[in-house]
């Protein structure tokens, strides 16, 4: 695993560096620039887009009752999508594109968590009350928010003295 990291840590650069030089031989330097800040300003919009909607979604699960764990960590996947596209290069960006697909991001994420749950110690869990115990918008009853003291129980023995 940790030589897979060093890898990806220097080998991306070098992949990075080779295809723009490739595409800058062949378009130019000044629109493989240009190309590389549309495909970040694109990414930012489509992070927007699609993260306002999974943001609702989560929303809704929540007013529901119901832990969004797959909204989650779709949400999740969007983000490294849209830091993919951040990253000045086009191997980078295409991987984002990619990303922001939704099928192929739950395939993926879904990938991930039964690598993960293969690998044991790893563990997900879910509140069995409504919102992990919190009350939601559709709650009935007044929620009540207050401090409290502990008060220890009199003696019996005195409470018969003090009746009489």
């Amino acid at each position: 695993m940790g030589f897979l990291v060093l890898l990806v840590i220097l080998g991306l650069p070098v992949v990075e560096i080779w295809l723009m030089i490739e595409i800058g031989s062949d378009i130019g330097a000044l629109p493989t620039v240009a190309l590389i800040l549309a495909t970040a300003g694109f990414g930012v919009l489509l992070f927007r887009v699609q993260g306002m909607a999974t943001l609702a979604r989560v929303q809704e699960h929540l007013d529901r009752g119901e832990t969004p764990v797959g909204e989650l960590l779709s949400g999740l996947g969007l983000l490294v999508a849209g830091l993919l596209l951040l990253i000045p290069g086009f191997l980078t960006d295409t991987l984002g594109f990619i990303l922001f697909i939704p099928p192929v991001r739950r395939l993926l994420i879904g990938a991930i968590l039964a690598w993960a749950m293969a690998r044991g110690g790893t563990r997900i869990w879910a509140s069995r009350s409504p919102a992990g115990g919190r009350p939601t918008r559709n709650s009935s009853g007044p929620v009540i928010d207050g401090d409290f003291e502990e008060v220890p129980e009199p003696d019996p023995k005195q409470l018969d003295d003090e009746r009489r």
